[in-house]
């Protein structure tokens, strides 16, 4: 065997290559990537006496759980990480009655919404919501001001209503002058209305 031959070299170099390709354990390592959460991404939620808080809560967790893809049972494991100070408390001695009465460990998300909404989103909350949509009023908001504050009400109440009776709604908590307006215009409770009011509010300039 002759080290100096470059023949050798070469001959040595194209037998590794092949041992590499057909060997596993001559490949170079590649690293794992898992889709996993962090954390530090998924908010917190304390146990806030505001059902609102809650929801948004309840929300934002769900969008993160449905991005990754998660089932139902490891959204659960995940929630219930996230659950602090009075939330974690709560959950704590809703455990131990579980266990007291045995009943089985929760390992639903939905289950365990359902839990947490009993708690935290008192069943006055939809009527509250309804009576704020009801008794909404314009007043010195602009129009986008108050099209947004109505839909994040109807939202929050999880309002189901006919279309007609909505806009009903609607227009009795605008400002007559606006609602007048709009009335005239294919409106809808979205841009085309702010649209149809902007070029109202050019005219009056002008005049």
């Amino acid at each position: 065997m002759n080290f100096d031959d470059p023949n050798f070299l070469k001959d040595l170099q194209k037998a590794l290559k092949k041992l590499q390709e057909h060997d596993p354990k001559w490949q170079p390592r590649r690293e794992r990537v898992i889709d996993e959460f962090k954390m530090s991404e998924l908010p917190e939620f304390t146990g806030s006496t505001d059902p609102e808080s809650y929801l948004e809560w309840e929300r934002q967790i769900d969008r993160m759980f449905d991005f990754k893809g998660l089932d139902d049972e490891q959204s659960c494991k995940y929630a219930i990480l996230k659950l602090r100070n009075g939330a974690s408390l709560w959950y704590e001695s809703l455990k131990t009655r579980r266990v007291r009465a045995g009943k089985s460990k929760i390992t639903s998300w939905h289950v365990l919404k359902l839990k947490l909404r009993k708690r935290y989103v008192p069943a006055t909350h939809r009527l509250t919501t309804y009576r704020k949509i009801t008794d909404l009023a314009q007043g010195r908001l602009s129009v986008l001001e108050y099209i947004n504050e109505f839909e994040n009400l109807a939202l929050m109440g999880d309002l189901v209503e006919d279309e007609d009776i909505r806009m009903a709604r609607f227009l009795r908590g605008l400002n007559r002058n606006i609602a007048h307006v709009v009335e005239f215009c294919n409106y809808s409770i979205s841009i085309p209305c702010v649209l149809c009011v902007s070029r109202w509010r050019r005219k009056e300039r002008r005049r």
